[in-house]
């Protein structure tokens, strides 16, 4: 999931909600709590880190904690988003020490760590871009990088390493040209067979449902990547921006990947948008959730038929130092 900053860039998922879609998500949250099932402790078996520069100033005692708080709310996979940041004023990696420490510390927590490739961040300019082939030079460049590093990279024989993760969000609007769908295609295929052919298990991907119109379909595009390419999807449920009726534009793709047999992660959002502030239309805004959204979500989240539910993010909505964050934190502490 792209850094909520970047929702900024086209985001897709800050449309309006249709009265069907939410009425959709409204009644499926509602039935859920009614039956019970949102008094029951909440748990997700993971959760995103987005590393960023600040976080090369934590201690091994920070990381000891953060990773702690995660085992103790029952998590036991962690998504480091990327491994770097590349294609910007100024490129970014992760110093190797960190990373040790953070597959070392996972291992002693009993946390498994799905690694993120590099990302570029050009991606949402670039399939704004109305330059013929910039999208495939763009493709050509990130699948080059990307191959490197899954074979070179030496976090894939660690203990806790559970698979990669290809840090770019996939949805229909984007997508919708027959001609961008087979380049997509052709692109994650590539990258797909990189960790099955070295015995790994499938490369993860996000994917959220755009409400921008389009004459394309999420579940359309992804019976079309499926076909060629073996990939773990990480469905995002949008709740955040778009609210709970964003459920009901991911139905058709769960019930494909439910036929299809393909096991799937859901993503549950902790944050909310705000406003923008006045000035700064782009500039996205955003807040730790409350605890009974948070819970509504889950009740869903846990009948979904994903085979892990991913909480975005403990940092910084649920380790955040702001008055929302602590107070979703002792929520659900309490909630255990």
């Amino acid at each position: 999931m792209v850094h909520p900053a970047c929702s900024a860039c086209p985001s897709p998922r800050a449309a309006t909600l249709s009265r069907r879609g939410l009425i959709f998500g409204t009644v499926a949250a509602a039935t859920l709590v009614a039956s019970g099932c949102a008094s029951a402790p909440p748990h997700v078996d993971g959760t995103f880190l987005q590393p960023w520069r600040s976080h090369e100033a934590l201690s091994a005692e920070d990381w000891r904690q953060r990773l702690g708080l995660m085992r103790e709310l029952g998590c036991r996979e962690l998504v480091v988003q990327w491994t770097g940041l590349y294609g910007a004023a100024n490129d970014w990696m992760l110093p190797p020490a960190l990373l040790t420490l953070l597959f070392d510390e996972a291992a002693r927590q009993g946390v498994g760590i799905r690694l993120g490739l590099p990302y570029d961040e050009r991606w949402w300019t670039t399939l704004a871009a109305p330059q013929p082939g910039a999208l495939q030079a763009f493709l050509d460049q990130t699948r080059e990088r990307s191959l490197a590093a899954m074979r070179s990279d030496p976090w894939s024989r660690h203990a806790a390493f559970l698979g990669w993760y290809l840090p770019y969000e996939i949805d229909q609007y984007n997508w919708a040209a027959p001609e961008r769908r087979r380049m997509l295609c052709a692109w994650l295929q590539t990258l797909a067979a990189e960790p099955t052919r070295r015995g790994q298990s499938r490369l993860a991907v996000s994917t959220f449902f755009s409400r921008l119109q389009t004459t394309g379909s999420l579940d359309g595009l992804w019976a079309e990547i499926l076909d060629v390419a073996p990939l773990r999807p990480m469905l995002q449920d949008g709740v955040g921006v778009a609210g709970m009726g964003n459920y009901a534009g991911l139905e058709p793709l769960r019930r494909l990947l439910r036929q299809r047999g393909v096991a799937f992660d859901l993503i549950v959002e902790l944050f909310e948008q705000l406003p923008p502030e006045p000035g700064r239309p782009e500039a996205f805004r955003a807040r730790a959730a409350t605890m009974q959204r948070v819970r509504a979500q889950l009740a869903v989240a846990h009948s979904y038929g994903a085979e892990h539910v991913l909480a975005y993010a403990f940092d910084p909505w649920l380790q955040g130092d702001t008055p929302e964050a602590r107070q979703l934190l002792q929520d659900w502490r309490n909630s255990l």
